[in-house]
């Protein structure tokens, strides 16, 4: 089967064309985006963008590993991110972090017996309940919304995940002006001009 696999706006990259065709959970789940990827508490927002790309690259959602790649990079650098992300070297992260990611991976995977194990090993690094909190729900959250993005079989063009990206390290997760009007108006200008 085509994908996408229902009919969206194309013009549209990944989870964006469900956002379009879906308005109510869109203004709700950019909501809880806001809140889980932007509070200021618990994890950094760099960190919290890492472990997104990073739990995407561990469900096969490129468009997600892809826009929250090139996020992460504008809060922590493109020198960690790519080396965490696209060469798997955990080394160059802060230790605590790194046992983090392996709470991450236990969510991610639903490994029951090892996550305490984790969750204690971080503690003893000094992670706090809100860190561990963050990375948890950080995990679940890309998760669902990684199963979205695939589950309808949403696409992208070359560079559209990355733009995006950039575009929520600039204006967040919800919709604001600002954003609607740099991103969304001229697709839409683009499209009744070229039909």
């Amino acid at each position: 089967m085509q994908k996408p696999y229902i009919k969206l706006d194309q013009d549209f990259p990944g989870i964006v064309s469900l956002f379009m065709f879906d308005r109510e959970v869109a203004s709700r789940l950019t909501a809880m985006g806001q809140t889980i990827m932007r509070r200021p508490r618990g994890l950094s927002v760099g960190d919290r963008e890492l472990i997104g790309a990073f739990v995407s690259k561990l469900n096969d959602c490129n468009f997600c590993c892809d826009s929250h790649t090139a996020c992460a990079k504008e809060y922590l650098g493109s020198d960690l991110v790519d080396e965490y992300i696209h060469e798997c070297n955990s080394e160059v992260l802060p230790l605590k972090l790194r046992c983090l990611m392996c709470v991450a991976v236990s969510v991610q995977s639903l490994d029951r017996e090892s996550l305490p194990k984790h969750i204690a090993y971080a503690k003893t690094l000094g992670a706090t309940d809100e860190e561990i909190h963050d990375t948890v729900l950080v995990t679940a959250f890309f998760s669902m919304c990684n199963r979205y993005v695939d589950g309808l079989g949403t696409t992208c063009r070359i560079g559209e995940a990355e733009q995006g990206g950039q575009g929520l390290a600039r204006y967040g997760y919800k919709m604001g002006i600002r954003r609607f009007f740099r991103e969304v108006i001229p697709k839409l200008w683009n499209k009744v001009f070229s039909s």
